[in-house]
């Protein structure tokens, strides 16, 4: 019964995303007749001492001109001022050979028809130091190899171009208004103003009028400095070399006869998982001479001095990025400018507010983080912007500091100090988490904390703390409640075996009940500070802003690896019927991964499943981030380190390479890995080679971590890391000469 339940589920699970990619995208991103040009006009801008900064443009030019552009300001008794208002710009090759581009990055539709006209006026123009050359005209940094509308000859007045463009292959067009070109020079000015692109139907293209099929060539929005080449590159194969040396740690340490012995020489105080290749418990035969030898301990075998330095190097490590880097850019901008509106104005109408905020998306923000950016606002009301980074980042490494402790004492209980200590190791040392708390202005590693807490205090039956980590983790951040599942049918089985008598209500039974009452009730009372003002509007109107930052959210998938990153779908929205599929997809996921657990009943696999849902929320449902794969990495290792099971430990290494990858490539595709940065995250190209093949891997270690965790919870067997007696050198040449042995012919 328990395998037909298992197949359907997993049937409904493929039909439901088969659905997902068929129907349920929404219609685009772009509207007829929207402006889409920012700025177009060229009125919004910056004086400086150097010349003025245009809002929304950016600059590129060759060598040896000193002042490519500048903006000629249009009184108001002028004779433009009606067509041109307050000014317009000027390019320049500055009495040079040479070229300039003015820029502007816009989100489009492919296969779409856009409109796009400009205002231009050609002074003086003539050819540079090339053979030939390129006057004035507008082009798409995906392809520079088109130039449309192009001006050579000098115009007496202003005249208006237009030209129709179809993107065939990009998702996002940045228009050029161009003087000149790379290796085709010119010398000259060009004056352009009234720029404009706007989507339209094909039955409104003007008769006669051509609409250029446009191919990008290249992702224009990408950053290919060097730094963030070697930044992607290094960190990768340290994760890697990182996974690899603790597996090889952990299997030397099998193969002592005192891996389960701490090191202070005490017994174990809990069962444990038998070594492989060893009997069961057999690191407790020593049990006498382990009280003993603690007896005598030396202090730096103490756990508590182990402990502190895990805990220190972590927050060495995370240091050299709080103190070399200023975070996500453009991205840590906005969250340093939000935390100091929290902190001078309160958190009650931060929501009400929410359209004063530029480049960040306060409705999608749950309350728990409007919180802690007051208090960090507050704490550095005197210092500059940096400061607040590291304020802000800070909460991330000192909640990486309080997962490597729990992996740590966990891991001490269940698998022994040498195992506890491997563990702890890794995840501190693991580039993705580095990342996460060092780099990014997300509070995930704070919710990463608070769900492994709320975990490890369940599986330890310590329900009101349980209860209460649980209701900070949901008023943080709403993923929490992705573990609530697991955790409710874990709570309804201990209530049910709690004594045969179901009528019967004692100390255990009310703690779980009213436990659960209380959390809701926490939740409420927690979210109170940001709903001062609005309860005639909503009596939940804390909790609805936490239920926001999932339905505000309105796209298949944001910059994540994953199945719909396979399918193309990154940065598109979504209809209603793709949230009613979701809604069925998770339904049906909870039902089969909670029924997994009710084979055994094992409560250490509690562990695995909790890593299990997250991972698959993370790789195949809706509106996930980058942020989402990297938190079953913790679970997932934690349990490989009581249990043993290799199979664990690999999807575990894959993931935290996998997340660290997606990361560190939006990292260096936004200009991040340098120490001034002031850019917005820049997207993955949907059909970036690089986004789906990683994206593929992703979905195929799933769907393998899909099958282990079946075979685990369902027929008991548990793959043994073996246990390592070579002498390493020995077993690397074996290992070479097995791979050897492999491609050797016959």
């Amino acid at each position: 019964m328990k395998k037909r339940i298992v197949s359907i589920c997993v049937i409904v699970l493929v039909l439901v995303l088969a659905l997902f990619v068929l129907s349920a995208c929404n219609d685009g991103r772009t509207v007829a007749g929207t402006e889409l040009v920012s700025n177009g006009g060229f009125e919004s801008y910056e004086s400086a001492s150097g010349g003025v900064t245009l809002d929304g443009w950016s600059i590129s030019y060759s060598d040896g001109i000193d002042a490519p552009y500048s903006r000629q300001p249009v009184n108001s008794d002028s004779s433009l001022y009606e067509d041109h208002g307050t000014g317009y710009v000027i390019l320049t090759t500055d009495g040079d050979s040479g070229w300039v581009y003015l820029s502007q990055e816009i989100a489009v539709d492919r296969n779409a028809i856009y409109l796009v006209s400009v205002d231009v006026r050609v002074t003086a123009l003539s050819k540079g130091d090339n053979d030939t050359y390129r006057g004035a005209y507008v082009t798409f940094l995906e392809n520079t190899d088109y130039f449309f509308v192009e001006q050579k000859a000098t115009t007496d007045d202003w005249v208006t171009l237009t030209f129709y463009v179809r993107p065939l292959n990009t998702d996002y067009l940045t228009v050029t208004l161009a003087l000149g070109a790379d290796g085709e020079e010119c010398e000259g000015t060009a004056y352009f103003d009234n720029v404009s692109m706007m989507r339209v139907e094909e039955s409104s293209v003007a008769s006669g009028s051509t609409v250029y099929d446009f191919r990008m060539s290249q992702i224009a929005r990408y950053n290919r400095d060097l730094s963030g080449t070697l930044f992607v590159t290094f960190l990768t194969l340290f994760c890697a070399a990182a996974v690899v040396c603790a597996y090889v740690i952990i299997r030397k340490a099998y193969a002592r006869s005192d891996v389960f012995v701490n090191f202070d020489g005490t017994p174990f105080d809990a069962p444990k998982p038998s070594a492989p290749g060893k009997g069961k418990g057999k690191g407790k035969a020593s049990g006498t001479h382990g009280r003993s030898a603690a007896a005598n301990g030396k202090w730096w075998t103490s756990c508590w001095f182990v402990a502190g330095m895990l805990v220190l190097g972590t927050f060495l490590v995370r240091l050299i990025f709080l103190l070399s880097m200023y975070g996500f850019g453009g991205e840590m901008d906005a969250t340093v400018s939000l935390a100091r509106w929290l902190a001078a104005n309160g958190v009650n109408n931060v929501y009400a507010n929410a359209s004063d905020f530029t480049n960040i998306d306060v409705t999608v923000m749950a309350p728990g983080t409007m919180y802690i950016l007051a208090i960090m606002g507050a704490m550095g009301q005197n210092l500059t912007a940096d400061g607040i980074s590291v304020l802000i980042r800070m909460v991330g490494v000192l909640a990486d500091m309080a997962v490597v402790a729990m992996i740590y004492f966990y891991g001490r209980k269940y698998a022994g100090d040498r195992l506890a200590v491997v563990a702890a190791a890794l995840y501190a040392l693991l580039p993705v988490t580095i990342v996460m708390s060092g780099m990014s202005n997300t509070f995930v590693s704070l919710l990463v904390a608070l769900m492994v807490a709320a975990v490890l205090l369940l599986v330890e039956k310590k329900y009101i703390a349980m209860y209460a980590v649980m209701a900070l983790a949901t008023v943080l951040d709403i993923r929490a409640l992705a573990l609530a599942p697991i955790a409710v049918t874990y709570l309804g089985y201990m209530y049910y075996r709690d004594d045969a008598n179901l009528k019967k209500f004692g100390k255990n039974r009310a703690t779980i009940v009213f436990g659960l009452i209380g959390a809701f009730a926490a939740v409420y009372v927690l979210t109170i500070p940001v709903a001062v003002g609005h309860f005639d509007e909503n009596a939940f109107y804390g909790m609805r802003m936490i239920a926001n930052q999932m339905l505000n959210n309105q796209i298949f998938v944001d910059n994540a690896f994953g199945f719909y990153g396979m399918a193309t779908l990154n940065q598109q929205g979504f209809n209603d019927t793709a949230s009613i599929l979701n809604l069925v997809f998770i339904l049906v996921l909870v039902v089969y991964i909670c029924s997994l657990y009710f084979k055994k009943r094992n409560r250490q696999e509690i562990l695995l499943l909790a890593s299990y849902t997250l991972a698959m929320v993370a790789v195949f449902t809706l509106k996930v981030t980058y942020t989402y794969l990297f938190m079953s990495v913790a679970l997932g290792l934690i349990y490989a380190m009581v249990s043993g099971e290799k199979r664990v430990y690999g999807v575990m290494g894959g993931y935290a390479l996998l997340s660290f990858l997606c990361v560190a490539l939006i990292i260096k595709n936004s200009g991040f890995a340098t120490i001034v940065s002031d850019g917005m995250i820049v997207d993955f190209e949907r059909t970036g080679a690089d986004f789906i093949v990683f994206s593929v891997f992703t979905v195929l270690l799933s769907l393998y971590y899909s099958y282990v965790v079946y075979n685990i919870t369902n027929t008991g067997k548990v793959v043994d890391v073996k246990p390592l007696y070579k002498p390493l050198g020995t077993a690397v040449k074996d290992w070479f000469r097995s791979v050897a042995d492999v491609f050797r012919k016959d």
